[in-house]
């Protein structure tokens, strides 16, 4: 049979396979039906676990193992899992490019197939049933054969496959091997951007059905145009397998949690080896509607009874009422517009592969619900079952995908050649069918896309035809096919703001949609305030996905036994396209990055806006589109300087979806009065009681808004208080030495270079602060954003400035001392950058005054950043900071740090980027205090404010390691005191920061405090 060669064969789809149906799992009761247990039902027996496993380099040597049953089975393997994960082949990570030749719909003689065999036993009660074999997902074709016999065949991975082996079994142990090919022509169908693998990755198990017994069940729920009336018809296709004509009835019940509110029945008779389909209607009243806000579902059971009315087999389904209309180029659900807020997700984790478990697929549908994700698109194939399951269960949108990508024909001069080849047609159509067969009962789903980038042809018209000829309610997506008539709504990937808004005004009969729109690739996303400020101020724009949920790492270890995620090449693979599998809002453990906090930001469903700050008036807006505000409540806090000096709660509970109100806290304007110093205003919205994927006070969103906020006046004013309290008590010495100029303040000593003018030593009580020299510094370790722009900021010489030094001065006087040093910096080979000033003056208080001017040299691209950058001994390990947090910030990614006072090791700053890059900034800081242990430290104050960040690596070192285990702690803490720092962006994939977020400066002077001291003076001192 295997010489045949299907699997280069687009004209063969399947041999023997059973047709697609919706997914279910029969049972014997109707409580076991309730709770959707698989393993509660006596006709279901999972073939997971151990299976004997044996490598063959291709398919024909494979199939000589079934020709001799003395060959040695040496080896096992778990079911379901990728094989490349036990030590068989290799992972192969690639976005474009094909892993093969690109010759249709031939593949390579190499072709790594894998044969599994186990046993299962088979009593003489089971024979008296039909038997059949469910695969729900094995990449990329494969063949099945029980006790040596030829079951079927069957292409298309990321979908079930059903098999009647009744006829193949015997009494006792028998026999099933399956024989998986790694490639297939179905390979040129499954382009995705992924690693690819292959094995059986989901689950296998066997059925156990009476001879007649339910085929399939199709449900379809519609609402009146009021919503006030549900109708639901339910199409059941019966099926005899037996010789003989058979009497049975099929009663359906409708339950509305667990409370019977319809039934029928219908008794039919079958004749032998026949097949009749049969319909119920039902009319409900007031039905309770189903969306992400509000999942309510009822309960189908289909139950199949004998002539003596004995239960052959219960089916149950999970549906819900909700309507999908596109009016006006407008997306209603239930007759509201909606926006969706997503994700794109692959099913991968970091220790399994691709054969997540439905503990992984828990948590990551209570992640996306605890980050105000309202919709996942399932890139770029369907996912296992019991994922839909959960999302209609707890609310989550679908953008439910079919298996089809030729994405690497575009690198073979036309990614849309197969969309355009007749003989490609049926496999376009049967991928088109699988999926919606299978998941057509879940009210989550709410589009049915054509795949993802593979051109555009009559293929997919095809596919949207026989779509529509089968389903109506839900509309069709296919972004490659941009607004083509063939599609619904229309979609992009990666525009510019510009262009969404442009979008957005136009007068077009269909929604605009982003199915990929910011790219979470490392340090990032950027600019996603900007994004949705816009999809909230045009009735078109549906949303969009950011790309993507997690990271695509697989734990591995190095020779020595430390663990790393590895990508693309990590594992000799070729060809690969390096860390791209890498742009997760998620780490690949599932812990959420600070873009993933950054988009629970942007997606929050309260905002509160000021809207009279004398009279303490905000206004508070619910974005949810179904649900008022009840279940939340908001609390507030009054900080001065970072401290709360007032808290209460607000009222919220009438405000109604898509409705506004305000508010009078009056304790604002109580506290403004008197307030001489900075005031926010914070409010966390949190959950009254429990939901199914949270506790109660979780915090839903948290906002900040400044009521009053220090000017560069205000913060010179507090330093000259200092200046005036601390300078009556202390000695002010200079003394001058051929190398070096001491200054004495007090406990302080600062020491500059002679030859240089460069502070060498700041020491307070003999404690010195100061490893490095303060030093100019444009240089970021690139971001995986700054993929693109990096290579100028090299070609400019931002990564290894050198410095001319133009001048030197140091002047005394009777407050304090001043040093002085012009310098010029560039890199070899390149005309220099800019001419640098820096000034120090040291008070008799101690504060030492840090003052930059700079002016560039010739043009030059944007700036990663402008700042200063020095370090300190290892033993301030500690830094407290007034500023954005907890959680790393940058000028576009800040909506979800507010300002307040933290306290943190600096280890724990560190963001465990995959592939190492910038990280740990902290925006709009007032002050930071590095400490050690005794809690003694350097105080850095802004003149307001600047960034900040302080690391255990160089940037040399973040810049250079590509893992983790590369990274080499530095001999000390390297501190960045920025005047600037560039926006992150997207451009990984997506724009690029936008202009207001470049850093263009050509002329530009900034100043800073530092000042020795200890913790008790941050807490106590108005200064901070």
């Amino acid at each position: 049979m295997i010489e045949k060669r299907h699997w280069e064969d687009p004209t063969v789809q399947h041999i023997f396979r059973e047709e697609p149906r919706s997914s279910f799992i029969p049972y014997d009761e109707a409580e076991k039906a309730f709770k959707g247990e698989w393993e509660l039902s006596s006709l279901f027996k999972s073939l997971n676990g151990k299976w004997k496993f044996k490598l063959f380099e291709n398919p024909l040597k494979a199939e000589k193992i079934l020709m001799n049953e003395d060959i040695s089975w040496e080896n096992e393997i778990f079911v379901p899992s990728n094989i490349q994960l036990f030590g068989y082949d290799k992972p192969v990570y690639t976005n474009i490019n094909y892993p093969i030749p690109v010759d249709p719909p031939f593949v390579p003689d190499i072709n790594p197939t894998g044969v599994y065999k186990r046993e299962f036993y088979i009593s003489q009660q089971d024979l008296d049933k039909e038997i059949f074999v469910v695969f729900e997902g094995v990449d990329s074709a494969f063949y099945v054969f029980i006790n040596g016999s030829f079951v079927g065949f069957s292409k298309g991975p990321h979908m079930m496959h059903e098999f009647d082996i009744t006829r193949f079994l015997k009494e006792g142990s028998n026999t099933i091997t399956v024989v998986v090919l790694k490639y297939s022509d179905g390979t040129y169908l499954e382009d995705q951007d992924k690693w690819r693998m292959s094995g059986i990755f989901r689950d296998v198990y066997l059925l156990f059905r009476p001879k007649v017994f339910v085929r399939d069940v199709y449900l379809k729920p519609i609402l009146s145009d009021d919503l006030k009336e549900g109708y639901l018809t339910a199409e059941i296709e019966i099926e005899n397998r037996s010789n003989d004509q058979k009497e049975f009835s099929i009663e359906v019940q409708v339950f509305s949690d667990k409370t019977l509110i319809k039934s029928s029945n219908k008794s039919l008779g079958l004749s032998a080896n026949g097949q009749a389909s049969v319909a119920f209607e039902f009319q409900i009243e007031s039905p309770r509607l189903w969306s992400a806000e509000l999942p309510n579902l009822y309960t189908f059971l289909a139950i199949l009874k004998d002539v003596d009315g004995n239960i052959l087999e219960i089916i149950p389904q999970n549906f819900g009422f909700r309507k999908i209309e596109i009016k006006d180029g407008v997306f209603y659900l239930n007759n509201v517009p909606i926006k969706l807020k997503g994700v794109n997700r692959h099913d991968m984790h970091p220790r399994v592969g691709f054969a997540v478990t439905r503990k992984m697929m828990q948590e990551d549908i209570t992640l996306m619900k605890q980050h105000n994700i309202n919709c996942v698109r399932t890139s770029h194939y369907p996912n296992h079952p019991y994922f839909l399951e959960l999302c209609d269960r707890l609310g989550i949108y679908v953008i439910d995908e079919a298996d089809l990508e030729t994405h690497g024909f575009g690198a073979a001069g036309d990614w849309g050649l197969l969309a355009k080849d007749p003989a490609w047609e049926d496999a376009f159509v049967e991928r088109a069918k699988m999926m919606v067969k299978r998941d057509k009962n879940h009210p989550s789903i709410i589009m049915w896309p054509l795949g993802n980038e593979s051109g555009y042809g009559p293929n997919h018209d095809k596919m949207a035809e026989w779509i529509r000829s089968y389903d109506k309610s839900r509309p069709i997506h296919y972004e490659s096919a941009r607004d083509a008539e063939v599609v619904d709504i229309v979609s992009v990937m990666y525009p510019p703001v510009e262009r969404l808004e442009e979008e957005g005004k136009k007068q077009e009969r269909r929604p605009f949609f982003m199915c990929e729109y910011a790219h979470a690739m490392g340090n990032g996303p950027g600019n996603l305030k900007e994004y949705w400020d816009v999809i909230y101020k045009y009735p078109r724009l549906l949303g969009g996905c950011v790309w993507e949920w997690a990271d695509h790492g697989i734990l591995t270890k190095t020779p020595d036994g430390k663990e790393y995620y590895a990508y693309g090449g990590d594992f000799g693979d070729e060809p690969n396209d390096g860390n791209f599998c890498i742009d997760g809002l998620l780490f690949p453990d599932r812990t959420p990055s600070p873009g993933m906090i950054e988009l629970k930001k942007v997606y929050e469903p309260v905002v509160i806006e000021l809207l009279d700050k004398e009279s303490g008036i905000f206004k508070i807006t619910n974005r949810y589109d179904f649900v008022s505000l009840n279940h939340i409540e908001v609390e507030w806090e009054l900080l001065s300087n970072g401290k709360v000096v007032k808290e209460g709660v607000i009222d919220v509970r009438d405000v109604l979806p898509h409705s506004s109100k305000e508010v009078k806290i009056d304790e604002v304007k109580e506290v403004l009065e008197g307030c001489k110093e900075e005031l926010f205003i914070t409010f966390t919205a949190k959950l009254k009681n429990s939901m199914a994927w949270a506790k109660r006070g979780f915090v839903i969103t948290k906002s900040q808004i400044a009521l009053k906020e220090d000017t560069s006046q205000d913060a010179v004013q507090k330093i000259e208080k200092i200046n005036i309290i601390f300078s009556k008590q202390n000695r002010f010495e200079v003394i001058n030495s051929p190398d070096k100029v001491e200054v004495f303040a007090g406990s302080t000593l600062v020491e500059f270079c002679r030859r240089t003018g460069d502070l060498i030593s700041l020491k307070y009580n003999g404690l010195d602060f100061i490893k490095s020299s303060p030093r100019f510094n444009l240089w970021r370790a690139p971001t995986d954003n700054d993929v693109h722009i990096k290579n100028e900021w090299i070609k400019a010489g931002f990564d290894k400035l050198q410095r001319r030094i133009v001048n030197i001065s140091f002047e005394e006087h009777s407050q304090y001392f001043k040093a002085e040093a012009t310098s010029v910096y560039g890199a070899y080979s390149v005309k220099p950058v800019f001419e640098v000033t820096t000034s120090y003056k040291v008070f008799k208080s101690g504060i030492v005054e840090i003052n930059v001017y700079a002016q560039a040299l010739r043009q030059l691209p944007p700036l990663p950043k402008i700042g200063l950058q020095f370090m300190m001994p290892k033993e301030f390990e500690y830094v407290k900071y007034y500023g954005r947090g907890p959680h790393e910030n940058y000028p576009d990614i800040k909506q979800s740090a507010t300002v307040e006072i933290y306290d943190m090791a600096i280890k724990d700053m560190y963001v465990p980027y995959i592939m190492p890059q910038e990280y740990g900034n902290r925006c709009d800081v007032r002050w930071a205090f590095v400490y050690n242990i005794y809690g003694i430290g350097l105080c850095i104050r802004g003149i307001p404010t600047f960034n900040f960040s302080a690391r255990e690596y160089t940037d040399d070192v973040l810049t250079k390691a590509k893992h983790t285990y590369e990274l080499v702690k530095a001999d000390g803490i390297v501190v960045n005191v920025d005047f600037k720092i560039g926006g992150i962006g997207s451009q990984s994939c997506g724009p690029g920061p936008l202009e207001k977020y470049l850093v263009k400066d050509k002329e530009f002077g900034f100043q800073f405090i530092l000042l020795p001291t200890n913790n008790n003076f941050v807490e106590i001192s108005n200064l901070f």
